[in-house]
């Protein structure tokens, strides 16, 4: 509702119906009473829970609703004659306004169209305490603590709320006529206006190409919003059925995010998807047990490795189509460097297929990169069978010991001698090997009583 809001068709109807504005008879085909019967327990609500005069509201809907007989009321429970849309709900009417020269014309407009009353009711209030984006204390005449009286109050709707100059003498009228002072401001009390709803904060991670996943077996068990649930106010929900979902149905991922419950501080992840490629297709944000993605296991390690900067494609924060999702950070053929350091391998495995990636340190920054383009340096060794006992030398403790020959493996673990190791000690050789880059001999070991392998440089052993 703006500031040059005019008398519309409502208020016409009501005049036509009472014989004159401010008059106090009343045609048969009203019923006031019972208007203000049905209207008194979500306008005493609602005007109390905003800190407003009950008999103010009451006596606003009855003038611009022609006490609930209007079209714009029977049809859209809109008692204000609120012009626009409510939550995508409208109904186009004709109305009857004043231009700037004070003559009336006639038009069509669309205007809101409510539940009920007691949301066209908390839609009013919010407009005379919110008041406007130029001026957010417009209607603050109308507000318990600065309004004595009711009459003040509805004086100082005049010019502001309606430009018609006898708007706040007709409201007075109705609220004497009916005693709505009596029967719904005795009851008000002054109370302070309702501190503001607080939301759960969400933090967002955008996301690169058409990421996929599919729903899980528990997708039914929660729900389809517009937004991340319990973020904003009017958020709204979407059936399963309209989507025609099943579970494994593909859907393709634009978007993550973390919301931090207000209460709790508990911290979930939501993603939202769509049902078709096409990013225009509808989205919807829905709660993370709902979506299956590839499984992807992480390793930490070390390795050298090269880029083929020939083959194209990206670098990303994350490994693509994980549970992270992820964005694209470089492009390869930016990689300039003829090798570089990867401390994380990911192996992910999506309908049925395997793929590796690595996470690689890149200037000062760490991203992700495909293995396909990325190949780790190992060290080559040749294996052979071998057997027998051989006892641990003198300079054994010069040594380390390991789960593989080194740089041969990505989870390259360097492991302790057991408890009780000394020179002398005799250990089960079961396999060879020959590192071809420093022609050096390993011995894959076991000690008496355990399962465990170990490998060794062959100096460690006599």
């Amino acid at each position: 509702m703006k500031r040059s809001k005019r008398w519309l068709l409502a208020a016409l109807l009501l005049g036509t119906a009472l014989g004159s504005v401010s008059g106090t008879a009343h045609a048969a085909t009203t019923n006031p009473q019972g208007f203000i019967s049905d209207l008194k327990s979500p306008v005493t609500s609602v005007a109390n829970q905003y800190k407003l005069y009950p008999s103010v509201m009451m006596s606003q809907a009855a003038l611009e609703s022609a006490w609930g007989t209007s079209l714009l009321t029977t049809q859209a429970n809109n008692y204000f004659g609120v012009k626009g849309s409510y939550k995508g709900q409208s109904v186009a009417m004709a109305t009857t306004e004043y231009d700037a020269n004070g003559q009336l014309y006639h038009t069509t407009a669309n205007f809101r169209k409510y539940p009920n009353a007691k949301a066209s009711m908390t839609d009013n209030a919010t407009l005379l305490r919110g008041g406007t984006s130029y001026n957010p204390k417009i209607y603050s005449g109308t507000w318990r603590e600065n309004a004595k009286t009711y009459a003040s109050a509805a004086n100082a709707l005049t010019g502001v709320y309606a430009t018609a100059p006898t708007y706040g003498s007709s409201l007075i009228s109705i609220i004497k006529t009916y005693s709505l002072d009596t029967l719904l401001d005795g009851s008000a009390p002054d109370v302070a206006t309702p501190a503001p709803k607080v939301y759960s904060k969400a933090k967002y991670y955008g996301t690169s190409g058409n990421q996929t996943a599919t729903l899980s077996k528990d997708y039914a068990s929660v729900r389809l919003y517009n937004h991340v649930k319990d973020t904003r106010a009017n958020i709204t929900k979407t059936a399963w059925s309209k989507v025609k979902a099943t579970k494994g149905k593909k859907v393709y991922l634009d978007m993550r995010a973390v919301r931090t419950a207000t209460k709790s501080g508990n911290k979930t992840t939501w993603y939202r998807i769509r049902f078709e490629k096409s990013k225009s297709a509808t989205r919807y944000w829905v709660y993370a047990s709902a979506i299956s993605f590839p499984q992807v296991t992480y390793t930490d390690g070390k390795a050298t490795v090269k880029v083929n900067t020939k083959a194209g494609g990206s670098t990303y924060n994350h490994v693509y189509n994980s549970p992270y999702l992820a964005q694209e950070q470089t492009a390869v053929k930016k990689l300039t460097a003829k090798s570089y350091t990867a401390d994380n391998e990911a192996v992910k495995t999506q309908d049925g297929v395997k793929t590796t990636w690595y996470r690689i340190k890149v200037g000062k920054d760490k991203t992700w990169i495909a293995g396909m383009v990325a190949q780790p340096q190992y060290a080559q060794v040749f294996y052979t069978a071998a057997s027998g006992k051989k006892t641990l030398s003198s300079k054994f403790n010069k040594y380390n010991v390991y789960n593989h020959v080194t740089t041969t493996h990505f989870n390259q673990q360097t492991l302790k001698w057991p408890k009780g190791s000394k020179k002398g000690t005799k250990v089960t050789v079961n396999l060879c090997g020959f590192k071809a880059s420093n022609k050096s001999t390993w011995y894959r070991i076991r000690f008496s009583g355990s399962k465990t392998n170990y490998w060794v440089d062959a100096r460690a052993l006599s």
